[in-house]
């Protein structure tokens, strides 16, 4: 259990940093602020989640209660210029009684929220509106696209950020260039943890094109050399295509498709070359909504397709069993349903994993979320999701059921 002196100097230490980012933010001249159509901002939020965790398997079921404390500044330096912070302090409320990966407590299923105060964001951007011009250095959060491939994993109470350049530029009006060089990637694992930051030489770029009114099409590619991570050292390229196609007034079908290969690079121990698809529609009529859809990462027995940098919560189901895809790889069909109880958002999924390689079957997932929001910027959800092994003899999975309650403060 986290004595009350640890959770004092937790406190302490982000008053300190939150009052170090704020003081050096104020020495910005006011003359050069001044002049900057931008507004300075200082911004709270509060993340509480109950976690729990159980699993067919000898590890003792996991209950994690954590608090995730964040502030954001952004000082407006000039017309074109400002800089931007961001700090995260995250609390165990109660006892260890779960594995974050750094606290020891391995004979407790994962969570992985480690206590711990990080400065998730830290940058100088200029911005030219003009132009379509925006060019960030220091640490920041990347989302591209859909986060398939990379992402800020915002679900975990510590985010992932990245340290590098990165410049944003509009041509024309109807194509965007994003591309970046990151040299760290500060992990969800926490400040201290073994996993906490993977450092290399990273370049992503992502082009996208309106083509016409409802068709975006997007070319992305990203090159990973990781100095500690060389089984994940790849290079990927891909296509992105998504339409909006309005069959009916006001139910709009939205159709998405992903194309993309990926080959081993740089000083990988590995040599493959495997392809990734995901097809889906998703259709809404007024607050009903229904998407049905396939994903495919290939895999042959030895390698398979990785997104080491991706938003995986997001994907192949909430119980985080593929974050790493299987050698064999995996193919999700999914389904996912979704509709308004008052003012309580409902949504229902349903996964069926199988293997790419040999098609044996992994298991089934089931999803429920619901969530709402209140005055005040208050805002609650609840969700839970259920893993069923159908291959025990595989030894893949065990059957395994995760629930969450989370409650939001924004100020």
């Amino acid at each position: 259990m986290a004595s009350k002196r640890t959770q004092v100097l937790g406190i302490v230490k982000l008053t300190v940093v939150a009052v170090a980012v704020a003081s050096a933010m104020a020495f910005i001249p006011s003359s050069l602020a001044a002049e900057s159509n931008l507004d300075d901002e200082i911004k709270l939020s509060l993340r509480y989640r109950l976690e729990h965790v159980e699993q067919d398997n000898p590890l003792q079921d996991a209950l994690a209660s954590t608090l995730r404390t964040r502030i954001t500044a952004l000082k407006a330096i000039s017309t074109r210029w400002s800089a931007h912070a961001e700090v995260d302090y995250v609390e165990v409320l109660g006892g260890d009684t779960y594995n974050s990966t750094v606290n020891g407590r391995t004979h407790y299923s994962t969570v992985a929220d480690p206590r711990g105060t990080d400065i998730n964001q830290a940058f100088v951007q200029y911005r030219h509106e003009d132009y379509g011009t925006v060019v960030s250095g220091g640490r920041f959060r990347m989302n591209h696209l859909n986060q398939r491939f990379l992402g800020g994993v915002g679900w975990r109470q510590n985010e992932q950020t990245f340290d590098g350049l990165r410049l944003q530029q509009k041509i024309g009006s109807d194509m965007t260039l994003d591309v970046a060089a990151v040299h760290n990637v500060n992990r969800v694992f926490g400040p201290k943890g073994p996993q906490a930051t993977q450092r290399g030489d990273l370049y992503t770029a992502v082009l996208s094109w309106t083509v016409a009114d409802g068709h975006t099409l997007s070319a992305f590619t990203y090159d990973f050399d990781f100095r500690d991570w060389q089984a994940q050292n790849s290079r990927t390229v891909g296509m992105d295509y998504r339409t909006s196609l309005p069959i009916a007034e006001q139910a709009p079908l939205v159709l998405h498709a992903v194309f993309a290969r990926q080959e081993d690079a740089h000083a990988n121990p590995n040599e493959y070359r495997h392809h990734y698809h995901r097809l889906s529609a998703a259709w809404k009529y007024q607050n009903l909504g229904l998407e049905l859809g396939q994903e495919r990462l290939a895999g042959n027995g030895t390698t398979a397709f990785q997104t080491p940098l991706a938003t995986l919560h997001a994907f192949q189901g909430f119980t985080d069993l593929f974050l790493v895809t299987p050698v064999d790889g995996v193919r999700d069909h999914f389904v996912k349903f979704s509709h308004p109880a008052g003012k309580t958002q409902l949504s229902v999924g349903y996964h069926y994993f199988k293997a790419d390689h040999n098609s044996r079957k992994y298991g089934e997932e089931w999803n429920l979320t619901a969530s709402r929001n209140f005055a005040y910027g208050i805002g609650a959800q609840f969700k839970l999701a259920d893993f069923r092994a159908l291959n025990r003899t595989q030894n893949f999975a065990v059957d395994t059921t995760k629930a969450w309650l989370m409650l939001t403060y924004n100020l």
